[in-house]
């Protein structure tokens, strides 16, 4: 375990299980504190207690919101900035793919809200406690699905035709655009930002979503990382010394990769994200 003086603030949303606990628990081990964003109380308390159990001397916190809602992630930003003053690694791991069309109480798609305009506005919202690092870090994770979607700028959030495999590849890019332009915005600064595709990994993830991609997970489980090894690139980002002034970049593998040609296009970057402060009041 790291002295206090070493101890690092490690925030990862969608903590509760997949990914994200394998992600926290690896961190736990690492001596960082861990703060584990959950929608679910009952899901987050027993995530601590199993990771507890792994981890005996972990330092975890845990913090509510469901971040399909754009006032949650304003109340937990709210808790997160006045208990955290310095914010060492921001990991925006919460996602989902959709099943049904969904609408948020905002009047987004479900996946649009959830998996995009909630990482982009916590982290702006975040900002302060992130530069008072002396390295800070910001890590979304997105996915290859990202090279199958496409931003349709005029109907953006609120789809006219709905398939929830586009509108979950659709938020995927959005994730790489935000990535790249932050990393741009925050160019000067000791902030780095950076992306990864975490592999297809066996967790509950599309479990919500429609029997066609119910079913699909449930075959392709047999051939499906551990979310342990799905962890393991995120963990590199959030840890590795090596990375110190690498940003923009997307990662696989623990690797540094090419994204689709469409996620390096800076100027439909620059577009999305005045959409997304435009959609998200920012």
């Amino acid at each position: 375990m790291a002295t206090d003086k070493e101890t690092k603030v490690m925030i990862v949303t969608g903590a509760s299980s997949g990914i994200g606990k394998a992600t926290a628990e690896a961190l736990a081990k690492e001596g960082a504190q861990v703060v584990m964003v959950c929608r679910n109380a009952q899901k987050g308390e027993q995530a601590i207690a199993d990771i507890k159990k792994k981890v005996p001397d972990a330092s975890l916190d845990l913090y509510l919101a469901d971040l399909s809602s754009l006032e949650e992630v304003r109340r937990v930003a709210q808790d997160l900035k006045e208990n955290y003053p310095v914010i060492d690694v921001l990991i925006n791991n919460a996602g989902l793919i959709p099943g049904h069309q969904e609408t948020t109480p905002d009047g987004w798609e479900m996946a649009w809200a959830t998996n995009h305009l909630a990482p982009f506005l916590l982290t702006n919202l975040l900002m302060d406690s992130l530069l008072a690092s002396e390295q800070g870090r910001v890590i979304n994770v997105t996915s290859e699905a990202h090279r199958l979607g496409q931003i349709d700028f005029e109907h953006a959030g609120k789809p006219v035709k709905y398939s929830a495999i586009t509108a979950y590849a659709d938020s995927k890019l959005a994730n790489i655009h935000f990535t790249y332009e932050l990393a741009r915005r925050t160019e000067f600064t000791n902030l780095t930002v950076n992306c990864l595709h975490p592999g297809v990994v066996a967790t509950n993830f599309g479990s919500n979503s429609n029997f066609f991609i119910r079913s699909l997970f449930r075959f392709s489980r047999l051939f499906m990382k551990t979310p342990e090894k799905g962890a393991q690139t995120t963990v590199y980002l959030a840890t590795s010394p090596y990375l110190k002034f690498i940003s923009g970049k997307y990662f696989k593998n623990s690797k540094q990769v090419n994204s689709a040609a469409d996620s390096n296009n800076a100027h439909v970057a620059r577009r999305l994200w005045d959409l997304s402060a435009e959609q998200t009041g920012f």
